[in-house]
């Protein structure tokens, strides 16, 4: 989201315009580039040296991203693959490959000086033992699931409405592409295994130019996947016949925080009309408060007042934050090497808010029988 005249949002007079951003997804995308200043504390390390990366979760182009870097950014490099083409960097509770050409060496080294690994070693790293933040299951939330399934609603879909840090490679396409180290919660193989369809799909609902009021706007979808006049969150509705829909958004509400309350409760409102249910999620920056003059957590107590209101669950991932390296959000700069207000999730952020919507997963009752998926008709806008 463009935040400050950066990010991916841009707003002209009330009026929301998509910028489209291209992501070098083959070789031939990367031209040459003039060096920039070695910012890492160790040779040992790499720095992102273009505006944003999509790691992968194995050594080639096509395989799954598995999270964003920025540039400036800086990475242990642990080894190489046999063609010297990619490096290996421990990301999150896992680990990811970089091309070499997204990277930049220290002074007087270079990709051939790391080891060959052909794969990833084992994950080593791991969250806190206990997340904090994570949401107990109210009768009501658990009465609007069964609900939502009775009404033909898909028992085993979760999608996601969203701004950046809830696009596939970001949110759920870590759990997709095993991205995310889950040994230390064994009781949540079986969630993953039920809910594992809704993992390998992008949610045409989530946007990195999302505000609250963009999944309710036609202009915001996708032609090519929604109906004419459909907005992002209909669409998205249709489409997957979720029974659980999580509402991520707020990052994009820097500058518009005063409408963020009314686009909130619309986004929850119509969820619940078309009988699913809606988890709810704060999130880790302070934008709104740092650039925008908002009270301080302005947003993050809507987000839970609405949750207790309506009865609803509520991921306090902005609480679980704390827990986290760097508060679980990106370290970024500009060119000039000023830190800039941070609001990316970082891969262990990333992998926290999975986590706890997973832990949230399980605590729903298993339907007994579920029946079969089909599309449930969603109300008439007036």
């Amino acid at each position: 989201m463009l935040s400050a005249m950066r990010g991916y949002r841009l707003v002209l007079a009330g009026t929301a315009s998509v910028l489209m951003l291209a992501f070098a997804l083959t070789p031939r995308a990367h031209a040459a580039r003039p060096a920039l200043p070695f910012v890492c504390g160790s040779a040992r390390h790499v720095m992102v040296h273009i505006d944003s990366v999509l790691p992968r979760s194995s050594n080639a182009w096509d395989a799954p991203a598995i999270g964003r870097m920025f540039k400036y950014e800086c990475y242990p490099a642990l080894g190489r693959d046999a063609n010297s083409e990619w490096v290996l960097v421990p990301f999150g509770t896992t680990y990811a490959w970089v091309h070499r050409r997204d990277v930049r060496f220290a002074d007087g080294s270079d990709i051939t000086q790391l080891p060959v690994l052909e794969r990833a070693p084992p994950p080593q790293a791991s969250l806190p033992n206990t997340l904090l933040g994570i949401p107990m299951i109210s009768t009501r939330a658990r009465q609007l699931y069964q609900q939502a399934v009775r009404a033909g609603r898909a028992a085993d879909i979760v999608t996601v409405v969203g701004d950046c840090n809830a696009e596939h490679p970001v949110f759920f396409g870590r759990l997709a592409a095993g991205a995310v180290n889950l040994a230390p919660y064994p009781q949540l193989a079986r969630t993953v295994q039920r809910f594992q369809r809704s993992f390998t799909r992008a949610s045409v609902a989530t946007n990195g130019g999302f505000n609250t009021a963009s999944p309710l706007d036609p202009l915001w979808s996708d032609p090519k996947q929604c109906n004419r006049n459909e907005t992002p969150l209909d669409c998205e509705l249709r489409r997957s016949n979720a029974s659980v829909v999580v509402i991520a958004l707020g990052t994009g509400d820097t500058f518009t925080w005063r409408e963020f309350e009314a686009n909130y409760r619309a986004v929850i409102e119509r969820v619940l009309a078309a009988k699913a249910l809606p988890i709810l999620m704060t999130k880790a920056d302070a934008l709104e408060s740092v650039e925008g003059d908002a009270p301080p957590d302005y947003i993050n107590t809507i987000i839970r007042r609405l949750g207790a209101q309506y009865g609803l669950p509520v991921i306090d991932f902005a609480f679980a934050a704390r827990q986290l390296p760097d508060n679980g959000l990106a370290i970024e700069r500009d060119d000039t090497l000023n830190m800039r207000t941070p609001f990316h999730v970082n891969a262990f952020g990333a992998d926290a808010r999975l986590v706890m919507l997973l832990q949230t997963l399980s605590a729903l009752p298993t339907p007994a029988t579920a029946p079969k998926p089909t599309p449930t008709p969603l109300p008439r806008r007036r």
